[in-house]
């Protein structure tokens, strides 16, 4: 019989983070909402709920986010990816931003 191993595994998605992972992924979703917000040529958001966060170790870390995002009044069922790159000294975090119903994919590396 296989020993259970619940080491994250590389390239693997992890189970639903919980306790500090989860604040510290959510403390990096507000941070860089908040950057997406600076640039002006793009949507500001503010999260409503997060339903779940998961991580995947790449070359990088990228987190999945299924949560409600609000627009102003409008809250919208939404789909979040954040993949950082922590040793790179420049654009080292991508968020891509994904709302039910909505054709456009917003985008946004710093």
């Amino acid at each position: 019989m296989a020993e259970r191993n619940d080491a994250p595994l590389c390239g693997g998605v992890s189970a639903e983070l919980q306790g500090a992972d989860l604040e510290q992924a959510v403390e990096l979703l507000n941070t860089s909402l908040a950057k997406v917000a600076a640039t002006g040529d793009k949507p500001s958001f503010k999260v409503v709920k997060v339903k779940s966060v998961t991580s995947q170790v790449v070359a990088g870390r990228l987190y999945h986010y299924k949560l409600q995002l609000a627009q102003g009044d409008d809250i919208k069922e939404s789909y979040v990816k954040i993949w950082t790159q922590p040793w790179l000294p420049e654009n080292s975090i991508n968020i891509t931003i994904k709302c039910e119903g909505d054709d456009n994919v917003i985008e946004s590396t710093f």
